[in-house]
């Protein structure tokens, strides 16, 4: 087709005036798609309504609504024609199989059409040849694909994407430079960036970077030479493509009149190491077209090295950035040296200007130092609301097989609960590690003694309310997992709970946005709240409770951990004291105590609000089921209360009904800690998991935990238990000491390794095996000739440093060893923890047995809720991940999954 362009093929356009302007007329395809239906509105009110219709296949008769009035939408480009609609641009939303047919719709249509702009990516190579020949034969210019569109500053027009973002008058300022960039988004960085020096931009460009680009370098400098509006060019390059070479080549040659100077930007050196696209379409990762084949391009057309500070050098021509940070620099440099001033005043700086800051607590230099400056509108007020919020905001998903709060190192295959592995919590105070699975950080050492008195009151509490079903079902013979899931489960939405969570809710509203480096002096706040807040829940109050509100009271003094939020529950509690009705002191004190260990967490979003509200309802259930496992009253009535006892002391009497020793208390909280979790994927876990799922309130979803646990899972040494006790019913391994004790284990390990291999033997060729030795074979790793069960390691070699070797559990190892020695097992087998459980819990209980004063019974009861005590604080943590963080009904099985079994 005739043109009067130098260039060996049709280019339409003879300046960048033209491309876009406001006597431009544009019709969209696809103008009720998502991205359209975003962007359109805006582009249409900022460009002064130039879009006179727009295409959505097989829905004629509607309109898009826009700030100057609405958009007539048809079915077909024939319907647009027909009803009196003149435009000469096309704009292309569509997917890329459907981009070829709209383009030849536009072209045999609408005689008028001047130009299209695809915004779409990755148009098919052989549709993108057909719309070349067509658009070339029908003499169209076509911009893209992959395009953002264009942008005419002086005429405040823009055709096609976002170019200027959601405040394109704003950004898009009237100046003398042209921009011409693979990246769309880049276009607005760009425009932004050059404002800094005081130039602003004639016409940007979105080139696009697909596999082929319609409108590419060459075609934008012969429109910019003949462009009066535009003094310079700015260009940003991807790799992929030699559209840049042929244009400088043929400046060079003569075959492309361009006199103006560029400023270049070549991007993407990190894609020359890659094997395959990454990022655009067409830029391709490697090759002769890589990033520095086209910065050797550019430096070879310059003649000079790139700019920096450092070599603030340019030329005639121009020259090469190697950091969009140099742009406006080398720009501002490029134009003073044609004695060319700035279009306006600069306007802002690119020095770094952070709306939020957190240096972690840690002292910077103040070279490195920053302070945060206000955003500009609307981000102003967003962030001023963000900032009202509390806590962690987290979008929902599906959480069915996915946890934040543990995990299984692939590697290792140790569990780590919020990232710190569970046998670095070994020696840690079972309390704290109670608070650390819901804080997600730990607790100070002076805090532990106060997190003990929490829950030894929260189990004197639970006793204090008489316990519904857990007498009844130890005596009518359930296992430890259903008498204490029912205890739970009905224990519903108590009003304890309730009272626990709205006080705490109260405590936030009241204090949180005031407590910081701005807030008023502490005695000036806490006669605000007082004054000001809303009466707090009322509940019944024991004499108990008042003397626990006062040892904590005074254990906050003795260990110097008092908050505003302590001091204000005591004040409170103080003015209340002679009313009839009253906030109990001891739970608005606990509410008190556990928001200031939240707060932290609060702050830095570890935990959103929800809970930090339901801090108190776990510690409640831990509560619940120390004192309902208990055979004896914990805290009988008359007897005065064991305040200075830890927590793990408490679970202790639960469990054997005695006080502990030392060492006792030593064993029984490593035992706790190496329980707290094995993983997300534990049915114990996914019961608790599916019941959130479900919707269920924390007491339920604590049942859920218990009724997914049983012989097999968390009662595994149970069955050890009555295994052990088997193997030692006419042996007493502490009658012997030292060698001979030694020898002893050594004889009967090896005596029930080969009466193991003989039951193998004998099962051979019938369908019944013999029954597995329990606590010895899993983990198991293939082709690993020793297994160790980390977790048992770890707290063996502790017991020994201590100078504790129990019996039983060398027993377990000697056993292992043999039944590989007589050829009953193809490795050595691991000893894992629920032997730990078992044969550390059969030493506390030996005495008794051997007395008669305890039946085999109570030991394998004592022993499985020994495991469900230690599970709670990770089942803790993964409720409350889960209520934060999951979907209802999150937890169904797909379909696809499922088979039938005939």
């Amino acid at each position: 087709m005739p043109h009067s362009s130098p260039l060996p093929y049709f280019v339409g356009a003879q300046s960048l005036h033209e491309l876009a302007n406001r006597r431009s007329r544009v019709c969209v395809m696809n103008i009720l798609g998502t991205e359209s239906a975003q962007v359109t509105p805006l582009s249409n009110a900022y460009s002064g309504g130039n879009i006179v219709a727009g295409v959505q296949y097989g829905s004629t008769g509607e309109e898009l609504e826009t700030p100057v009035g609405p958009v007539p939408v048809y079915g077909s480009v024939g319907e647009v024609m027909k009803n009196g609609h003149s435009f000469d641009t096309g704009v292309i939303y569509l997917p890329p199989a459907a981009v070829s047919h709209a383009v030849s719709e536009l072209c045999v249509r609408n005689r008028n059409l001047e130009r299209i702009i695809i915004l779409t990516e990755k148009v098919p190579v052989r549709d993108s040849r057909l719309i070349r020949y067509v658009a070339q034969n029908r003499g169209v210019d076509v911009l893209g694909a992959n395009s953002l569109g264009i942008a005419n500053s002086w005429d405040q027009v823009r055709i096609g994407g976002a170019l200027g973002g959601d405040n394109p008058a704003g950004c898009l300022r009237k100046g003398s430079i042209a921009i011409y960039s693979n990246s769309g988004n880049f276009c607005t960085t760009l425009a932004e960036y050059l404002k800094t020096r005081g130039f602003g931009t004639s016409t940007i460009l979105s080139s696009g970077k697909d596999f082929y680009i319609h409108f590419a370098l060459a075609e934008f400098l012969y429109c910019a030479e003949n462009d009066p509006r535009t003094k310079a060019v700015l260009v940003y390059i991807e790799p992929g493509g030699c559209y840049e070479k042929q244009a400088l080549d043929w400046i060079r040659e003569g075959r492309l009149p361009f006199s103006k100077p560029l400023i270049a930007c070549v991007t993407g050196r990190w894609k020359s190491s890659l094997a395959r696209p990454c990022g655009h379409a067409g830029a391709m990762a490697g090759g002769s077209d890589d990033a520095f084949a086209k910065e050797a391009w550019f430096d070879d057309y310059f003649q000079v090295p790139p700019y920096s500070a450092s070599h603030p050098q340019v030329g005639p021509r121009g020259v090469r950035v190697t950091t969009i940070q140099d742009l406006p620099a080398a720009l501002g440099a490029v134009m003073a040296s044609l004695g060319e001033e700035p279009d306006f005043p600069a306007q802002g700086d690119l020095s770094l200007k952070p709306w939020l800051l957190n240096h972690q607590g840690r002292p910077l230099p103040e070279s490195l130092r920053l302070e945060p400056v206000t955003p500009l509108a609307p981000y102003d007020r967003q962030l001023a609301e963000a900032n009202r919020l509390v806590g962690a905001c987290l979008v929902r998903e599906s959480m069915r097989n996915a946890s934040s709060a543990t995990r299984v190192d692939a590697v290792s295959q140790q569990t780590e609960l919020h990232g710190k592995p569970v046998l670095d919590l070994i020696d840690r105070p079972f309390s704290g590690t109670c608070l650390f699975a819901l804080l997600r950080q730990e607790l100070p050492e002076k805090s532990i003694a106060l997190a003990d008195s929490l829950l030894n009151w929260l189990s004197m509490r639970a006793e204090e309310r008489p316990l519904a079903v857990s007498p009844q079902g130890r005596s009518s013979g359930c296992t430890p997992n259903a008498y204490l899931g029912a205890e739970v489960l009905l224990s519903g939405n108590s009003r304890g709970l309730q009272e626990m969570v709205d006080i705490t809710n109260s405590l936030i509203d009241a204090f949180f946005h005031e407590i910081g480096p701005e807030a008023l002096p502490d005695e000036a706040l806490l006669q605000l709240v007082l004054a000001t807040i809303d009466p707090l829940p009322k509940g019944e109050v024991s004499l108990r409770d008042r003397a626990w509100a006062a040892h904590c009271s005074a254990l906050l003094k003795e260990t110097k951990t008092e908050t505003i939020l302590t001091r204000f529950a005591e004040r409170y509690s103080a003015l209340e004291q002679n009313a009839p009705q009253q906030t109990n002191p001891m739970t608005l004190l606990a509410a008190a105590i556990l928001l200031g260990w939240a707060l932290p967490s609060l702050k830095s979003r570890r935990i959103p609000r929800q809970t930090a509200v339901e801090l108190g309802v776990h510690l409640c259930m831990m509560g619940l089921v120390t004192a309902a496992g208990a055979e004896a009253p914990l805290w009988p009535e008359g007897e005065e209360c064991h305040f200075e006892q830890d927590f793990v002391a408490t679970l202790f009497r639960s469990l054997f009904g005695r006080q502990a020793t030392d060492s006792e208390r030593f064993v029984l909280n490593a035992l706790l800690n190496l329980t707290v979790s094995n993983g997300p994927g534990t049915l114990s876990v996914m019961g608790a998991k599916q019941s959130v799922s479900a919707g269920n309130s924390i007491p339920t979803a604590y049942a859920g935990f218990m009724t997914h646990t049983g012989v097999a899972h968390g009662g595994n040494g149970f069955k050890a238990i009555a295994w052990l006790l088997d193997v030692f019913e006419e042996h007493d391994p502490y009658r012997e000491t030292g060698h001979a004790r030694d020898s002893f284990l050594r004889q009967l390990a090896e005596e029930k390794a080969r009466e193991f291999l003989a039951a193998k033997r004998n099962a051979r060729g019938s369908v019944a095996s013999p029954e597995p030795i329990p606590c010895i074979n899993h983990p198991v790793f293939r082709g690993q000739a020793v297994n160790i069960d980390p977790r048992e390691e770890r707290l063996r070699s502790l017991l020994l440093e201590k100078g504790i070797r129990n019996p039983f559990l060398e027993f377990y190892h000697d056993l292992v060893e043999q039944l590989y020695a007589v050829g009953a097992t193809r490795n050595v087998f691991c000893v894992n923890v629920d032997a730990v459980i078992a044969t550390l819990s059969l030493e506390l209980f030996w005495g008794q047995w051997q007395s008669g004063a305890i039946t085999r019974d109570a030991m394998q009861d004592a022993v499985f809720r020994l495991f469900l005590y230690g599970r709670m604080p990770g089942i803790a943590a993964e409720i409350a991940d889960h209520r934060s963080r999951g979907a209802d009904m999150d937890c169904r099985t797909p379909n696809e999954e499922l088979r039938h079994v005939t």
